[in-house]
């Protein structure tokens, strides 16, 4: 069913890793920077060096609606940026995608932004305006090079801070070419201490629950 994922580097790619364990063994993960720039990269290059099959794009997101909790997997319908039309996931893909990955939740609406959005009244905000469930960096960017190069797409991430959540100020942590520079990482989450233990135990949580969503995936 799935043959390339695409996820951020780091953590995140971690625990897609571990997911598949010996089971997926035949499929390839491509690791991924930060943002669509990165994103963008990525998918460019992996198209240019071959076929890539059938894709899933994975990772952890943030949640714009009450409805959904840290921890699960939102199996996406579509993606839009801010400025244009939400882009369509494949739909016999996601819908196999979301029978093999336990209390899924399908049918999910996201959008792109461009930067890592640090209180819940932005968050809202963008739920509001688009009515979406999600939000992340990346998908956006690679979902739309990969369907314009013919390539059959879905999109699951996982839940990392509720919609009710404030952040540190991560943005000020990404260093414009991808990564996150950890000096500044360390620094936003000791200026807010209470929000950094928030965060980071919720990323525990949700970087187990990406494991298993993949574990289920390989399996099936």
């Amino acid at each position: 069913m799935i043959e390339t994922i695409f996820v951020p580097r780091g953590a995140e790619e971690n625990a897609v890793r571990a997911g598949l364990g010996r089971s997926g063994g035949s499929i390839r993960v491509i690791a991924t920077g930060i943002g669509e720039r990165a994103a963008a990269r990525a998918a460019a290059a992996a198209i240019a060096g071959g076929s890539v099959g059938s894709v899933l794009v994975t990772g952890l997101c943030g949640l714009l609606s009450p409805a959904f909790a840290v921890g699960d997997a939102l199996v996406y319908r579509d993606i839009r940026r801010a400025d244009g039309e939400p882009l369509p996931l494949d739909a016999r893909l996601t819908k196999a995608l979301a029978s093999r990955i336990p209390d899924s939740q399908s049918g999910v609406r996201a959008v792109t932004s461009e930067t890592v959005l640090v209180t819940a009244q932005a968050k809202a905000a963008l739920a509001e305006r688009y009515g979406a469930g999600a939000v992340d960096m990346e998908s956006f960017a690679m979902v739309e090079r990969l369907q314009q190069a013919g390539v059959s797409v879905a999109v699951m991430r996982i839940g990392s801070d509720a919609s009710t959540d404030d952040l540190p100020a991560l943005d000020r942590a990404l260093d414009g070419s991808g990564g996150v520079d950890p000096t500044a990482l360390a620094l936003a989450m000791v200026r807010r201490p209470l929000l950094g233990a928030r965060l980071a135990l919720n990323g525990i949580r949700a970087l187990a629950a990406l494991r298993r969503a993949i574990a289920a995936i390989a399996a099936g």
